[in-house]
């Protein structure tokens, strides 16, 4: 498989979602210390990706849930730990 590039913060939002499960955009923003247009730029791009899906919250009809798609999860996670790994190397 191709590598990725990830945006910026999109590692952060990937390991969150990867724990917490699906998640709403404003309590991604409050899991993740990152400033708010990051992590709204980090999800667009995601989504573009196809690495996030959305549905609908139907507890709130005005905000979506946000989730790592299934098919790719393995695959993303491999890549995070990997550059983690590089990371504390350096």
């Amino acid at each position: 498989m191709k590598r990725r590039k990830l945006p910026r913060g999109g590692e952060d939002i990937i390991k969150v979602l990867d724990i917490s499960g699906p998640m709403t955009q404003k309590q991604i923003l409050g899991s993740v210390d990152q400033p708010e247009r990051t992590v709204r730029y980090g999800i667009r791009r995601l989504l573009e990706k196809g690495i996030l899906k959305k549905m609908s919250n139907l507890s709130d009809m005005r905000s979506v849930f946000y989730y790592l798609d299934p098919e790719i999860r393995d695959n993303f996670e491999f890549l995070v730990e990997d550059k983690i790994e590089i990371s504390q190397e350096a």
